[in-house]
């Protein structure tokens, strides 16, 4: 009898482990199977600085403050230095060596303006090199998600709904011009391919569009539609797992703002272009708080993997002149011809370059003291915001200094859902968002310009290898550019003052190497 309860016991003990083991592994299975809805809210060329987590104390950004409170701060993230080759690295995983190689700039404007005819536009926009690539959003819907994008759609300069469709998004929402982009006030926008008359924003007659400072109460400011939009697709897809890229237009110049959102029109001792910018900034925030109580509101924030981030770096000249007592650089816009009419924006200035090292323009300090901005590949221009959020699996309050890049997106997206993933230059970087395994990191970090001041552009372990503009050895008045390779220690150097190229000559033949070979051409798997 006493053998007989023992046995009993050992069964009884045996079962419920077997039990208990069934279960973990069945809630393992659960949180495994359910899919979190994806949100990427993409800024243009919104600087770190600019926000009020990284100490901005003029500009108000309350909702993007409270998504780093709630969420995690990357320190160390980098992106291209403009928006296209960004973008095409966010849709592919890739490098912008490898990434698909972007279209003319401008081609939706001059068709709208009667310009050129469908066909040139056909003829021009096709690219064949870009053939091949596999998408985010194809990995996206292969793993069951529906796919939507808003704002400023495809990575350019410019883009067809049916490219936007062969990226992988079910629905579509926005403009499919960089240079279109640049108004806040176009004359139309595209539903999925469907062209959206405004009718009372201003008709495009040339090869930009008309951008205003301030526009009329009865025009139709584009971040008003994107949100709009946005709200009402969160609404419909509730029931089901959604990825969705949310691509405002915000902060790119240059500065436009509706008369309703002017918030900072009283603000003393700033000037008009200073108020309009930082209003926008306000803007952007409350976007950002709408898309997240949307969340709130209908059950979904527990679900949803919300990551904020900028395309590229600071861009300062939507409402300060950098370098005023030279051209360069020379993109500032006038209101008054609607166009970059440099002679009269910067009249009697010196023909010559700008080194990049800021001189106290920049009120709100955009890129914190750091060297260029935008088009540039020093730190101002590649040094970008970001913030990911998820609660309950992604820490609140917490940050990391993990490098990561733009071409890491997808992958990192990939491993959060079991997606395909064919090729990549990128690594995940989710086991830093949830702290849960073991981080693979970047040997190197790689991005190929061609514009700006700076070509190639290498990190690694703190050096940073740069193919920047001789500004000394160039002509601004023929037009003439020389490049130079410079090396800088961003561990004691982080405003890249010093070239040390001279002193460390074995690192830089070391780190062009590696230049050499992240250039190096891939056979695309599709």
């Amino acid at each position: 009898m006493k053998k007989y309860q023992q046995l009993l016991c050992l069964f009884i003990i045996l079962f419920s482990g077997v039990a208990c083991v069934q279960e973990a592994s069945q809630n393992n299975a659960e949180v495994k199977d359910e899919k979190p809805n994806i949100i990427l809210i993409y800024a243009d060329d919104l600087g770190p600085g600019i926000l009020g987590y990284n100490g901005q104390t003029k500009i108000k950004t309350p909702n993007i403050d409270q998504l780093a409170k709630d969420g995690k701060v990357f320190t160390n993230a980098y992106g291209s230095n403009v928006c296209s080759p960004a973008r095409a690295s966010i849709l592919t995983g890739l490098n912008n060596a490898h990434a698909p190689v972007h279209t003319p700039g401008g081609l939706q404007c001059q068709l709208a303006a009667g310009l050129i005819d469908q066909a040139t536009f056909d003829k021009k926009i096709y690219r064949k090199q870009n053939e091949g690539h596999y998408y985010i959003g194809q990995m996206a819907q292969k793993a069951g998600y529906t796919t939507s994008y808003f704002g400023k759609l495809g990575f350019g300069y410019s883009d067809t709904a049916e490219m936007i469709d062969s990226y992988g998004f079910d629905y579509h929402c926005g403009l499919l011009d960089a240079v279109m982009c640049w108004s806040f006030y176009p004359p139309h926008y595209f539903e999925n391919g469907e062209r959206i008359l405004l009718p009372n924003n201003p008709k495009v007659t040339k090869k930009s569009p008309t951008c205003l400072l301030v526009g009329e109460d009865s025009m139709t400011y584009a971040e008003d539609i994107w949100l709009e939009k946005a709200l009402m697709y969160i609404d419909d897809k509730k029931e089901e797992p959604f990825f969705m890229i949310y691509a405002t237009q915000l902060p790119h110049g240059p500065a436009s703002i509706a008369p309703k959102d002017y918030v900072y029109k009283d603000q003393e001792g700033w000037t008009e272009l200073e108020k309009v910018y930082a209003s926008m900034i306000y803007k952007l925030d409350q976007s950002v708080g709408s898309l997240v109580q949307k969340l709130d509101e209908l059950g979904l924030s527990e679900n949803t993997l919300i990551v904020f981030a900028s395309d590229n770096g600071h861009e300062i000249q939507s409402y300060a002149t950098v370098n005023p007592h030279a051209i360069d650089p020379n993109l500032v816009y006038d209101y008054q011809t609607n166009t970059f009419n440099q002679p009269i924006v910067k009249p009697n200035t010196k023909p010559v370059f700008w080194d990049g090292h800021h001189s106290g323009e920049d009120i709100f300090n955009g890129t914190r003291g750091e060297r260029g901005m935008k088009r540039h590949s020093y730190q101002g221009g590649i040094h970008l915001p970001y913030i990911a959020k998820w609660p309950n699996k992604i820490k609140a309050s917490t940050k990391s200094d993990v490098v990561i890049t733009d071409y890491d997106f997808m992958p990192t997206i990939a491993d959060l859902i079991n997606g395909e993933i064919k090729q990549t230059d990128g690594i995940s970087y989710l086991p830093t968002l949830i702290d849960e395994g073991e981080q693979q990191k970047h040997d190197y970090i790689f991005f190929k310009n061609t514009t700006g001041v700076a070509r190639d552009v290498l990190i690694k372990d703190g050096w940073k290898l740069v193919n920047e503009k001789d500004v000394k050895a160039s002509d601004y008045t023929n037009n003439t550019s020389v490049y130079k390779w410079a090396l800088y220690d961003l561990s004691n150097d982080p405003y890249e003052k010093k070239n040390v190229a001279s002193e460390f000559s074995s690192k830089v033949i070391e780190m062009k190497k590696l230049v050499k070979k992240a250039n190096y051409p891939i056979q695309l798997a599709q």
